[in-house]
């Protein structure tokens, strides 16, 4: 066989604005499928193709090439295309904000005996690269994208098991909401992920690295019931009702950036027929349960201060107050 190596087109630019805290570090074209923009670094060829056949806009969509991670069918796979077992390659994809858990079918798996014959990632350092993409900046086949130095960084660790696995992003959206908002220039609701393997299983057969599906399970997110009695949580595929009281209204007056905590204004239904208190509840997402506190008797809403989150309101005299979230836990 003979191994194809990707040559992105790379070109460092820097942005001139003063106001972005955020700069443009990298241009790379990315391919579609699925909803999702797919990119690598390599990918395995075959002696199908002669010498001097022009490879122009084949990457990513060959046998092996990086689109079929988002084709969810298990007789394709990505395949890297380097000399070595596959360390050091990495694949790109773009994800919107708030990805909680990437679902991985690690290795090829079409069938047991490829799944073992090929290397399987076993480790990978996980960056993610704030993104746009410029009006035009295209070509037949591929998207061009401009992004950022990479804001956060982790290691991941893959399970050599044939099938699904989950891998829990520990990744603070928040503060990275939190940089994008400020930035004129990349966009807020996507990101680049940059999947880089660090380590292998060892394949019995063949020395490639191969990586078959990649799905994204997006965090939960909240949200009042339609008659405002109650909260529900929406996740993948799946909704729950927190809470539920037909005997009152929950009125949402602030959510915290990373939406572990939720300020409630707590209202007697019937209104009309009742002497209405306005009374502030705080709700742990986490936990589930509402957070009693007797020194706030009115609630403004959420701060942060040296990367960390404070509620702030008054007490009973009227005096502004400010209490570390983490203390409530």
């Amino acid at each position: 066989m003979i191994k194809l190596t990707i040559a992105f087109f790379v070109l460092l630019i820097f942005s001139n604005s003063t106001q972005a805290q955020l700069e443009v570090s990298d241009t790379i074209f990315l391919a579609l499928n699925n909803e999702i923009f797919w990119g690598s670094s390599s990918e395995l060829a075959f002696n199908d193709y002669p010498e001097d056949f022009d490879m122009a806009g084949y990457s990513d969509y060959g046998k092996y090439g990086s689109r079929n991670l988002g084709d969810n069918d298990i007789s394709t796979c990505w395949a890297e295309g380097s000399e070595s077992d596959g360390s050091g390659e990495y694949i790109l994809m773009t994800v919107p904000i708030n990805t909680a858990t990437l679902r991985i079918r690690n290795g090829f798996q079409k069938n047991e005996n490829l799944f073992y014959a090929n290397n399987r990632p076993k480790t990978a350092v996980l960056e993610v690269f704030a993104c746009y993409q410029p009006s035009g900046y295209l070509t037949e086949s591929h998207n061009g994208f401009f992004i950022s130095e990479a804001l956060t960084s982790t290691t991941l660790n893959l399970e050599d098991v044939f099938g699904f696995q989950d891998i829990n992003l520990s990744i603070s959206w928040a503060n990275i909401s939190e940089s994008l908002s400020k930035s004129k220039l990349f966009d807020e609701d996507r990101v680049i992920l940059k999947l880089k393997i660090q380590d292998v299983f060892k394949g019995t057969k063949y020395n490639d690295a191969c990586i078959s599906d990649i799905n994204l399970v997006p965090a939960p997110y909240y949200e009042e019931t339609i008659d405002q009695h109650g909260l529900i949580k929406l996740s993948a595929n799946k909704t729950d009702t927190l809470f539920y009281e037909s005997d009152h209204i929950y009125q949402v007056i602030d959510i915290s950036p990373d939406a572990k905590w939720i300020i409630f204004i707590l209202m007697p239904s019937d209104i009309e027929n009742s002497r209405v208190e306005t009374i502030y509840k705080l709700y742990n997402t986490k936990k589930e349960q509402f957070i009693e506190n007797t020194e706030f008797a009115e609630m403004y809403g959420f701060i942060k201060k040296d990367n960390v989150l404070y509620l702030e309101g008054s007490d009973k005299d009227f005096n502004d107050i400010s209490v570390c979230l983490e203390d409530l836990n």
